[in-house]
């Protein structure tokens, strides 16, 4: 009996037994899932080929084949003068060179003194990780093109931008915050097609709609008159929930469709990784309300390790955690993404000096603070402070 009590695991402090309190659980970083989904924002391929720099999609282009009149001086005999047509494809190579590899050592020691499987959590932090880098790099390409191609100039990587003939602006901006409007005019921009791109219309089962956190609110009490209150369900249910079932917004992104474009709600925190993607001052895009996009338009490669290698750590006893992600986006279509402002935005794109390219963060030199970021910083303040004097101005 003498040594029942003697394996009692508690710290001592002069001579004292302490308090110590054991939590079931560590805090989880909370991360959003991947709601650029393919097939609705973007057109996605897949290999778990890791060793490979670039991934090829072709696309079958369509063939100018124009109508003509039988009896006219110009083929109009009754077979057709032209030659037969042929099948063409472009061939467009999405670079994988963005990668997610930095080692994850488990200390033998840290892993037994908490009440938690730190593995298994740092794998899920890792996954959230590359969902979240996933989602920012293509918002970012997406914009780049836009940005790029409205200001005349065309620019792959960090390869020396060429001038273009400028594509027609297809902004939408928003003067009476009335968001739901501007999505919906979004959408008729991406009615009008391509004509360069022999596109006739964006196909409607292949668009998304991708909105900041603070433009929710408005978007889901429009939606609510739009739809009579209680359809907003009846939109979930087609995602398999019926209307017993509770949503997870915050993760997923999806709060419903607005004219059969689904809407994904992006969090603050994606919006700045976009910035830094794109060698952006942060707050660079604050007026960057949402993008309206078509799949069509946008191209990314993912190439996974299906498994996560796990060896032992060099540093001691413990476990090494060597991810090793890969993945890279295109946008080939400037006019397959409209995006829309909350307030009058200037194209960051002013000469092929600064035209945008995608590149992983780690990787650029942070940019400085712009004044349009600290004005933006400077408007909230105001405002607040407005608020709790309780002045209207």
């Amino acid at each position: 009996m003498a040594n029942l009590f003697a394996d009692i695991k508690t710290p001592y402090i002069n001579a004292l037994t302490t308090k110590r309190i054991l939590s079931p659980a560590v805090k989880e970083n909370i991360f959003q899932g991947i709601f650029t989904k393919p097939d609705e924002a973007v057109t996605e391929k897949y290999s778990e080929d890791t060793d490979a720099s670039e991934i090829q999609v072709l696309r079958v282009k369509p063939n100018q084949n124009d109508a003509r009149e039988l009896g006219a001086v110009t083929n109009g005999k009754w077979f057709n003068g032209e030659e037969a047509a042929e099948p063409q494809t472009e061939a467009y190579g999405i670079r994988i060179i963005t990668t997610i590899d930095r080692p994850i050592d488990i200390p033998t020691n840290a892993q037994d003194m908490v009440s938690v499987d730190l593995l298994s959590s740092e794998t899920k932090n890792l996954a959230g990780l590359v969902n979240r880098n996933i989602n920012a790099a293509t918002i970012a390409a997406m914009l780049a093109k836009n940005f790029n191609n409205i200001a005349g100039f065309d620019r792959r990587g960090s390869e020396a931008a060429s001038s273009i003939t400028p594509v027609t602006k297809n902004w939408v901006t928003v003067s009476n915050g009335k968001y739901t409007d501007a999505i919906i005019d979004a959408a008729a921009q991406l009615d009008n097609g391509n004509e360069a791109q022999s596109i006739d219309a964006y196909p409607d089962d292949m668009r998304a709609v991708i909105i900041r956190p603070t433009i929710k609110a408005s978007v889901l009490k429009s939606m609510t008159g739009l739809y009579g209150g209680t359809a907003v369900f009846d939109v979930l249910k087609k995602s398999g929930l019926d209307t017993d079932a509770r949503p997870e917004i915050a993760t997923t992104g999806y709060v419903g469709e607005i004219a059969n474009m689904p809407v994904y709600v992006a969090s603050g925190v994606v919006w700045s990784l976009v910035e830094k993607y794109l060698g952006l001052a942060a707050g660079a895009l604050n007026n960057v309300a949402g993008i309206v996009v078509s799949a069509v338009g946008t191209g990314r490669a993912l190439a996974f390790n299906s498994k996560i290698k796990i060896v032992d750590a060099q540093s001691g006893q413990g476990l090494r955690i060597q991810p090793k992600y890969r993945f890279g986006v295109e946008c080939w279509d400037a006019l397959s993404v409209v995006p829309i402002f909350s307030a009058t935005f200037t194209n960051p794109v002013t000469a092929a000096s600064n035209a945008l390219y995608v590149c992983g963060p780690a990787s650029r030199t942070a940019a400085p603070a712009t004044q349009n970021a600290q004005t933006t910083t400077q408007t909230a303040k105001t405002t607040t402070q407005t608020k709790e004097t309780g002045e209207t101005k």
